[in-house]
């Protein structure tokens, strides 16, 4: 009976120690937000992760942490990451997934919070006046290295894009404009940085388009400057899936293209054979 009571004592002890001994990490923090449609209308009922919308388009996700041993934490000598996937889903509406990662965000105290505030979720069926999409709007352009394919992305993108549908068109976009950050070989030996703003105003009107283009830049020289082109040209969509597209003094990107992945804030411009 005494051996038995002491094996309690211990496992009661051992009990008591594993608790002190664990550290609280956090799995999801309180997450925040709107659903609203392309027409900024709120959509109710829809699911994100385990909460469904109300008729403001409004969720909640409370916050979610869990025990880490101690020990195991401390040899690791840094907080956890925090790797958060959760989906939203409407019928009628493309499926979509909010993520947020931070390498060391697992180590934010209680009582962390996310406010996501607009998701604008896409109908499967969406469609796009390209013209109008176009009008009186500035927007970033890039190209790939042939020049067969251009990359639209209007300003406000990162504003716009909260979800995983709309961020891996931003990353290309990137790859093609930066070899210095993204270590992307698209632009010419020497360059590592190009970048250029359109001012799209209606068809009849000129396009305005502003190059920048940036080189590398050593301690023994000599060095280049950047060098900036300003030019004017023209624009015309046809039957809302092609479009004519004159890039004045830049070249090598006039000529007739499909209009393919159509978005509010993006769009890839593939040149016609």
């Amino acid at each position: 009976m005494a051996k038995h009571g002491s094996l309690i004592c211990l496992l009661l002890s051992f009990i008591a120690i594993s608790q002190q001994s664990c550290v609280s990490r956090l799995g999801r923090p309180e997450i925040t937000g709107v659903i609203v449609d392309y027409n900024k209308n709120p959509i109710t009922n829809c699911k994100v992760g385990e909460a469904l919308t109300d008729k403001n388009g409004r969720f909640k996700l409370a916050e979610e942490r869990y025990n880490a041993f101690f020990l195991t934490e401390m040899f690791a000598m840094e907080a956890p990451p925090l790797n958060v996937n959760e989906f939203v889903e409407k019928q009628g509406f493309e499926k979509d997934v909010i993520t947020i990662f931070n390498s060391r965000g697992g180590g934010q105290r209680k009582g962390a919070k996310y406010k996501i505030d607009t998701v604008f979720l896409r109908k499967t069926n969406q469609s796009f006046d390209i013209s109008a999409l176009l009008k009186n709007s500035d927007w970033k352009l890039a190209f790939t290295k042939q020049a067969d394919t251009i990359y639209l992305v209007k300003n406000g993108f990162k504003e716009w894009c909260k979800t995983d549908r709309c961020s891996p068109f931003y990353s290309e976009y990137q790859a093609l404009i930066d070899n210095y950050y993204t270590g992307a070989k698209n632009l010419p030996e020497g360059m590592i940085r190009r970048t250029i703003d359109v001012r799209f105003d209606t068809e009849k009107s000129p396009l305005k388009l502003n190059m920048i283009c940036e080189y590398i830049s050593t301690f023994d020289g000599p060095n280049r400057p950047a060098d900036t082109t300003n030019t004017k040209g023209n624009y015309q969509v046809l039957n809302n899936t092609k479009m004519m597209f004159d890039a004045g003094k830049i070249k090598q990107l006039t000529g007739k293209y499909n209009i393919s992945a159509v978005d509010l804030y993006q769009m890839k411009l593939i040149k016609a054979n």
